[in-house]
């Protein structure tokens, strides 16, 4: 039995030598190849002797990329080299290509990871495409080290939840079109250093979209949303057409040589956003944006409690000329109980929101946001968004990671890193407390998303006269002298009644349409908050 077992291993290794699907690292010792397993063969290690010298082997069917270039990989420019890239049936495919850190967080890590451009030829005056691992055909590539996701599969695992939940709205006209992007695990060799485990992964852009090309004018739009500002509906500041970047928007597509770059619409759905009175918001926002995707989005967004989705790693996109905008996420690494950096949170409560979304969650009409979006979560709670089955798909996930020997690999090529268990039990329980959470708000009284009513305060903290109370036909609002500052009234379930900021010296809320009873008004100014009980006669 043993000779047999040797021989076969022998077998394997000539067969990995032929195909050239193999990576060695003469420092640490490694010799990782991928290679189709007889069946029943489960992945394995075993120690060679490669020129005198004892290497642990590791053989798996987890395809394999080498990568050499002409000098080290930096944030910008690219630096040109070859990448290999092999699957387990010997499959490889080489290409020139320029390689550069991705992601502002990966600077700081020791494990980076990398965009990857392919080149027709060493100078980069052109790009090439060609498909990879069964993924689509491009020219543009990610190499994802998942540094500070503990069992490397969050991202993954969220990217296949979301493609599950939401479907384009054209799918039908774009049939290869996806509202997501897919990942390949992969082990990967840089200038013959072992770098351990990443995964291979679309980009989000034009094509996997499947958004309308230019063709002389704007139709199909791309936007990437990289912090506060606009993209959370907190600013809007002038912009302009010569800049590719409008107030941590970047500008993705149209991107070829002629595009005159043009941010006005974007600007001008912010503004109606941020500006449009209620009855004009309430009535118009779905002929701007798609009320399918506000809804799948911001469940999605709320059910994983993304820390950092809401402004920044999100696209914002439009299909064609006559489209509505929607978004799509991106970087789904601080989820389910992560914080940025990968440590807990143990934090199950509260809303993730922007400013559009603050407004969307007090639509109380029939067919509204919120009464659809009540619909759809029940919906998704029956089969989608379940702890059962997010746990299977991030198990099955986890145990093929195992089997394959990645872990131990990862290890291997990081020794900080050490796969743990546990990880699953607190995200299960995560899980559970969450949608638990989820059920009571989402189900709540419309209007009470998120929201916490302040007590109200006595003594020598009042620093704002409101008169008359009780009221009948007004409210008067007075500070002590003008400045910034904002005035928000709640009914007693908690609903959001009005709101205002301004800089001035008092707001005058009228009463007329209110019932009797007692109203909580909120008023904050020169960074004091003050929080009264208000009767309306």
């Amino acid at each position: 039995m043993k000779k047999t077992f040797l021989i076969i291993v022998l077998a394997l290794l000539n067969m990995v030598m032929w195909a050239q699907t193999y990576g060695i690292d003469h420092e640490k010792k490694i010799v990782v190849a991928t290679v189709r397993l007889p069946e029943g063969m489960k992945p394995f290690k075993e120690i060679v002797e490669v020129r005198g010298e004892r290497y642990t082997c590791y053989r798996s069917e987890m395809p394999l990329i080498t990568i050499t270039t002409d000098g080290p990989i930096v944030n910008s420019p690219a630096v040109h080299g070859l990448i290999n890239v092999a699957d387990a049936d010997g499959n490889v495919v080489t290409m020139h290509a320029g390689f550069k850190i991705r992601g502002t967080s990966s600077q700081q890590y020791d494990k980076k990871s990398y965009r990857v451009e392919l080149w027709a030829d060493e100078t980069g005056a052109e790009m090439a495409d060609t498909t990879f691992l069964g993924l689509r055909s491009d020219d543009d590539w990610n190499l994802e080290a998942m540094w500070a996701q503990p069992l490397r599969l969050r991202d993954k695992v969220a990217n296949e939840l979301w493609m599950e939940m939401y479907q384009l709205p054209y799918a039908e006209n774009e049939p290869d079109a996806l509202p997501g992007i897919r990942m390949v695990y992969a082990d990967v060799f840089i200038n013959d250093e072992y770098m351990g485990v990443y995964a291979m992964t679309e980009r989000m852009d034009r094509k996997q979209l499947g958004l309308r090309k230019y063709n002389g004018e704007l139709r199909g739009l791309l936007y990437k949303g990289n912090g506060p500002g606009a993209p959370t509906f907190d600013s809007l500041p002038g912009f302009d057409n010569t800049l590719d970047t409008w107030d941590n928007y970047e500008w993705v597509y149209p991107n070829e040589s002629d595009t005159a770059i043009n941010w006005s619409h974007l600007y001008n759905f912010t503004n109606f956003v941020m500006n449009a009175s209620d009855n004009v918001f309430y009535s118009q926002y779905s002929a701007q944006f798609d009320q399918a995707n506000a809804i799948d989005y911001y469940l999605f967004i709320n059910s994983v409690m993304a820390m950092d989705n809401m402004g920044r790693n999100l696209f914002l996109a439009r299909y064609k000329k006559s489209s509505t905008y929607m978004y799509l996420p991106w970087d789904l690494d601080a989820i389910w109980g992560l914080d940025t950096d990968g440590s807990h949170t143990n934090n199950t409560a509260g809303l993730k929101s922007n400013g559009f979304y603050d407004r969307l969650t007090q639509d109380c009409y029939d067919n509204g946001f919120v009464a659809l979006a009540k619909v759809r979560y029940n919906a998704l709670r029956n089969d989608i968004l379940t702890t059962e089955h997010i746990m299977e798909m991030v198990q099955n996930q986890y145990e093929a990671l195992v089997e394959s020997g990645a872990y131990e690999r990862e290890h291997e090529a990081w020794p900080a890193f050490s796969v743990d268990e546990s990880q699953l039990d607190y995200m299960r329980d995560w899980l559970d407390n969450r949608f638990n959470y989820l059920d009571g708000e989402i189900n709540a009284g419309c209007g009470t998303w998120g929201v916490e009513v302040p007590e109200p305060v006595e003594g020598p903290t009042r620093f704002v006269e409101v008169f008359p109370n009780p009221a009948k036909d007004r409210i008067n609002i007075r500070f002590a002298e003008a400045g910034d500052a904002s005035v928000k009234l709640y009914d007693m379930t908690g609903r959001l009644l009005y709101s205002n900021t301004s800089n001035t010296q008092g707001f005058l809320i009228s009463t007329r349409g209110l019932s009797q009873g007692v109203y909580t008004l909120v008023t904050i100014s020169g960074g004091k908050q003050q929080v009264d009980r208000v009767v309306v006669d």
